[in-house]
């Protein structure tokens, strides 16, 4: 579709960079109920995704075109400039740089298109350094020189809960990860999690694969703001869906001896066992308990553990570990167009960076973001894209992930699992798409 120099985009693709209707990346269902988004296939019963337009993100005005000036802070007659504040330094290097380096890739493919409704885009690239500090300040910053913050992803973002708020500004995260920042009317998280409400998906796949094994769990976390808050959602919500806690321990982030805890989960009998914390963290729990020859039934951990990082730093250790994921998979990126898409232009603006779960999120967030510029027009407001994206339900990023209620900010309903065998990562429920549940307040 494009050269290394520049771009020749069919009027199909350039409605897609604005939002508009377009057959390649749309399913043929909705809801949860319906095909896998970004293929065309039909998933019934548990499995599905959902279509790629409509209520996704809003059809945007193709013929979009003129500059209404400086209409609002970081807006001129031809740009506009949005500000990412992710983790890129601290205690966990790189933690979240996957975001920013997404967020670049999209600018710079639709700046390949020729920008959007006359303007192009211009990226303030901005480190929160993985403390509350760091975010508290990119916010600020963001608030003072840019127009929007756009797929942002911090391990502390209640730092910048405060400021956002009393900006104004339009704030669409990859993910917002803790109450407080989801608290705040204008930040919504493209990954739409909320510490309120849980998916039963995760935890009733598990009820039935590992039956007496959740009666006998353990739940161990690092101790940081984000992972307390959601260690707390989460046990809740498991316990209610038949899981038995019968071990629970959170972990210093400077802590390196991790054998006391597998000592206590062996005396204890527990049988299965989830993590919530850092793939590097996890990494170390693992071998810990492979170095005392103890291995339960279950080990399982979230998106985090679906990182090529995580799977060196663990090496053999990691072998038959879960992962939840409500992403389309890198290993079968070649049927999700949308996927191809963000792989391209990644390996354009950052020759050596890997597909990344967060990266996929940041990418929907910036896609997003550009859809409701367009569907705003030359005459630019933040309100307007705030008011825009409380509509949003069922976002998809053409197939990218699974359905997300961005507006509603509610999590997803619908999840996939995949287990890591020879060292690599497979497929295990269901056999394609996304396996649909519900989701319940804790």
């Amino acid at each position: 579709m494009t050269s290394a120099c520049g771009s020749a985009l069919s009027k199909e693709q350039r409605d897609q960079v604005l939002g508009g209707t377009n057959g390649a990346g749309a399913g043929s269902g909705s809801g949860a109920t319906g095909g896998t988004a970004g293929e065309g296939g039909t998933d019934g019963g548990s499995t599905g995704g959902s279509s790629g337009g409509g209520s996704s993100g809003g059809t945007a005005p193709v013929a979009c075109s003129g500059t209404g000036g400086a209409t609002d802070t970081g807006v001129t007659a031809n740009s506009i400039k949005i500000a990412n504040v992710s983790d890129t330094s601290g205690p966990v290097s790189g933690l979240f740089e996957a975001a920013q380096q997404a967020t670049k890739a999209y600018v710079a493919y639709v700046n390949s298109t020729g920008g959007v409704c006359g303007r192009k885009l211009e990226l303030l690239a901005l480190d929160s350094r993985t403390d509350s500090r760091g975010e508290q300040e990119g916010t600020a910053q963001a608030c003072n020189q840019a127009f929007a913050m756009v797929g942002s992803m911090s391990a502390y973002d209640q730092g910048g809960a405060q400021q956002a708020a009393s900006c104004g500004i339009p704030d669409i995260r990859a993910a917002s990860v803790t109450s407080q920042r989801q608290n705040v009317a204008n930040s919504f998280g493209v990954n739409s999690t909320r510490m309120t409400h849980q998916p039963t998906a995760p935890p009733d796949y598990f009820k039935s694969k590992y039956g007496g094994a959740t009666t006998k769990a353990a739940f161990l976390y690092l101790n940081a703001e984000v992972t307390k808050q959601n260690a707390e959602s989460f046990m809740k919500a498991y316990s209610g869906r038949g899981f038995n806690w019968i071990y629970t321990q959170s972990i210093d982030i400077a802590d390196f001896n991790y054998s006391p805890y597998v000592v206590q989960m062996k005396e204890k009998g527990v049988q299965y066992v989830q993590w919530l914390g850092s793939g590097q963290h996890g990494a170390r729990l693992l071998q810990a308990m492979k170095q005392q020859g103890y291995t339960p039934q279950a080990f399982v951990m979230d998106a985090t553990g679906y990182d090529a990082n995580f799977v060196k730093s663990a090496g053999a250790a990691a072998e038959g570990v879960t992962v939840f994921i409500n992403t389309s998979l890198v290993e079968e990126g070649g049927s999700n167009k949308e996927q191809q898409l963000y792989r391209q232009w990644l390996a354009r603006v950052a020759p050596n960076a890997r597909p990344d779960y967060f990266g996929f999120f940041a990418w929907g967030a910036a896609k997003l973001f550009v859809q409701q510029v367009a569907k705003a027009g030359p005459n630019l407001k933040r309100s307007a894209i705030i008011d825009g994206l409380k509509s949003v339900r069922d976002y998809t990023a053409d197939g990218l992930f699974a359905a997300q209620d961005v507006g509603g900010k509610r999590p997803s309903k619908c999840w996939a699992f995949i287990k890591l065998q020879g060292g690599k990562w497979v497929r295990e429920a269901p056999g394609s798409g996304y396996k649909c549940g519900d989701v319940v307040g804790v």
